[in-house]
């Protein structure tokens, strides 16, 4: 049997032949943790268990995770909602602090190269905004630094946590190729800051997956695309919560997007979106509630899957379909307050509270909602850039 370990700022594990001092010195000292939390993860058997004690663990270097090991809170039971509401105090947070000196081109805070990787009932901090934090987003080869979590690897789980207050990129981004991904019952948000192009933030990003889940999250001010997939085959994304609160700071693009980019798929078979429910708020404060393809941005593709009983509420456009490749059933989804004038990358225009593209009309399968359906070419048509 694999033992599970608990690594307290007490500085002991459970199993006495395996101890972390550094990390509870650096933590108690406000130091950077990262070092010493790789050496304790070194420790920790393939199959264990990384109980944090509720503390601050700063991590100003990168650290990578190459066990299958699960890291979570000392003293919260898997069965609580924990970590996944703000109870500071309560929950072992990891804040991401990069230091230029010792970050590398493209690395993001938290790497995850394992599989089975979990983490459960954490909180997984960025240092937020400001001139210190926004110099890693002027450039594609350090940007990543400003965001969270990458997992390349499949098998991983996120449950009940929270990630928050990344400076940009992505929160959590998952690489091609993961299979068996579970993101579950956490809260993702804020991230980023949509008041300047190099500060925004998605949510979650997922590139290419194969049999993922993604169910009952909140997504609270994700500042680029909420929750975004290159594509997704046998994938779950059902009963997600995507909200704004009002701030253009806090402002996205997009709330739910399903489309490629050019190293991805956009095949979504097997896949079922069902149950979600996007509301921008009352502002508007996103330019499209479902996007399905990727032509304000760039030409992308995206088939296959079910988008089926969603609630979009208060999107400049509810439900945007451009532009599809193959078939995908659209339908019996609910649009509320979208449409109507609003600026874009190609002028003042008068929008559609549902658009299905003229070259995707062919591909639709079913009704996409029960509100009134333009048809117009939305390419390069990026919404929500500008502040009303």
């Amino acid at each position: 049997m694999l033992l599970s370990l608990t690594c307290t700022l007490a500085a002991s594990c459970v199993d006495a032949s395996v101890k972390c001092p550094e990390l509870s010195v650096a933590a108690q000292r406000h130091g950077d943790a990262s070092r010493a939390l790789g050496q304790c993860l070194d420790r920790v058997p393939a199959g264990g268990r990384l109980n944090l004690k509720p503390a601050i663990y700063r991590l100003s270097q990168p650290v990578t995770i190459s066990k299958p090991v699960t890291i979570s809170t000392l003293g919260i039971s898997d069965s609580s909602r924990g970590c996944a509401q703000k109870r500071e105090g309560a929950c072992a947070i990891l804040l991401l602090a990069p230091d230029s000196r010792t970050f590398l081109p493209k690395a993001m805070p938290i790497t995850v190269r394992a599989n089975g990787v979990s983490f459960m009932h954490l909180v997984i901090r960025g240092s937020g905004s400001g001139p210190a934090q926004d110099k890693y987003c002027l450039s594609g080869a350090t940007r990543p630094s400003g965001g969270g979590v990458r997992v390349s690897a499949s098998g991983f789980t996120l449950r009940k946590s929270m990630i928050e207050r990344t400076t940009c990129y992505t929160a959590l981004e998952v690489t091609k190729g993961a299979r068996n991904l579970t993101i579950a019952d956490n809260v993702i948000g804020p991230n980023g800051d949509h008041s300047a192009n190099q500060t925004v933030a998605d949510g979650v990003t997922i590139h290419d997956a194969i049999n993922a889940t993604v169910s009952g999250n909140t997504f609270i001010d994700n500042t680029d695309v909420q929750l975004i997939f290159g594509g997704c085959q046998n994938c779950s994304v059902v009963s997600n919560r995507l909200r704004h609160s009002g701030r253009f700071s806090g402002a996205s693009f997009a709330g739910l997007m399903l489309q490629s980019w050019p190293s991805t798929s956009g095949d979504f078979t097997g896949t079922v979106v069902r149950s979600n429910d996007v509301d921008c708020g009352s502002h508007r404060r996103c330019g499209y509630g479902i996007m399905i393809g990727s032509t304000p941005w760039h030409h992308g593709r995206a088939e296959g899957g079910q988008v089926i009983g969603n609630s979009v509420s208060n999107a400049q456009i509810g439900i945007n379909v451009d532009t599809l490749s193959g078939p995908m059933e659209i339908r019996s989804n609910s649009v509320r307050n979208a449409g109507g004038l609003f600026n874009s990358d190609c002028g003042f225009r008068k929008w559609p509270a549902v658009n299905i593209a003229p070259r995707s009309n062919a591909f639709v399968r079913g009704q996409p909602s029960g509100a009134a359906v333009g048809s117009v070419d939305t390419t390069h048509c990026l919404l929500n850039r500008r502040k009303p």
